[in-house]
């Protein structure tokens, strides 16, 4: 791993202090109590001891892993030291539970009417877990990635570009697709649905509202599956979104002023995965670090992920006549 494990000491401090710290009281603890109350410190829900605890660790112990993974992610593309705040995700969220769930359980031993949560406790627990989260980001060890060049390893686009003419000149209709569909979007747009389907189904019978909205969630992730897909033709570019293919960008070939093949960060410089927006430039990618900016007149410039961005490039440049800027004629 390029991310040092040390800098997630702060989010395990916290998890093993509550697994503790719940273990050593276990006989202090009532037979049920509160898992959700209402605004005005009613209880909805009544549950076990036991299952708060396991609510509070389990999500936990996943926050946890997450934000391991996504810190390995951002190292890895990390060419100059940037303050990552993803970082912080399993500080804040699993301080939160603690303090919320930890006031809950102590309010239960005296059995009271209604409940107050101590929001100055969580307040505490959230902002010392969180600040020594960004101390560690601070002083984290850097070691800057290298950038792959984009290149052509086995010399078919020349071949490819050279077919395409072929066809323009031909007079043929010519339509370049580009898809990236990667294999986490078959499980958030199938596995995350039926969870919250599954989720709705006990839902509904405390809460219709929540259950609602979990089937509402589930049905618009439905339509995520299938990814990304880009699309040249004479009438321009075209990129569509998921099952039913929502049309998230378009543009006409005389709107490109120019477009370049580039590769990027995807955390480091846009923060994630999907359709990001930062400096001028409105990105649409679902994975890796390669694709092709359009620079468009009088609008912001549009980067279209791509694992084969030096095809793309060529469709676009041969269809629709656009001038192609090589790495040597970019200046910075």
């Amino acid at each position: 791993m390029r991310r040092s494990c040390w800098t997630h000491l702060p989010a395990v401090a916290l998890w093993i202090g509550f697994v503790i710290w719940f273990l050593t009281r276990v006989s202090a603890w009532p037979n049920r109590v509160p898992l959700q109350i209402g605004w005005v410190g009613t209880v909805t829900d009544w549950g076990s001891p036991w299952l708060a605890f396991g609510i509070v660790a389990g999500l936990g112990f996943f926050f946890i892993g997450l934000t391991v993974l996504l810190d390995e992610l951002w190292a890895r593309q990390e060419t100059r030291k940037r303050f990552n705040a993803l970082s912080l995700l399993d500080e804040f969220v699993l301080s939160l539970m603690v303090g919320i769930q930890s006031s809950l359980l102590v309010a239960a031993t005296n059995e009271p009417s209604f409940y107050r949560i101590s929001w100055g406790m969580i307040a505490l627990t959230v902002g010392g877990a969180v600040l020594l989260g960004v101390l560690a980001e601070l002083k984290r060890p850097f070691r800057a990635s290298a950038v792959r060049p984009v290149v052509d390893d086995n010399h078919s686009t020349e071949a490819f570009r050279k077919h395409l003419i072929e066809r323009v000149k031909g007079g043929e209709t010519v339509v370049f697709w580009d898809v990236q569909n990667p294999r986490y979007v078959a499980w958030l747009s199938i596995g995350v649905p039926l969870v919250l389907w599954a989720s709705s189904g006990f839902l509904i019978r405390e809460s219709v509202w929540p259950a609602i909205m979990n089937g509402v969630i589930g049905l618009l992730l439905l339509f995520y599956y299938g990814g990304q897909r880009t699309r040249v033709n004479r009438a321009g570019i075209t990129i569509r979104y998921g099952l039913t293919g929502i049309r998230i960008f378009c543009c006409r070939f005389d709107e490109i002023a120019d477009i370049r093949i580039r590769s990027f960060a995807p955390l480091a410089e846009f923060g994630g995965y999907g359709i990001r927006a930062r400096r001028g430039t409105t990105a649409y990618f679902l994975a890796g670090g390669e694709g092709v900016q359009l620079n468009l007149l009088n609008r912001r410039s549009a980067l279209i992920g791509s694992s084969n961005p030096e095809r793309l490039a060529s469709a676009i440049e041969v269809v629709g006549g656009v001038s192609f800027v090589s790495d040597s004629e970019v200046t910075f």
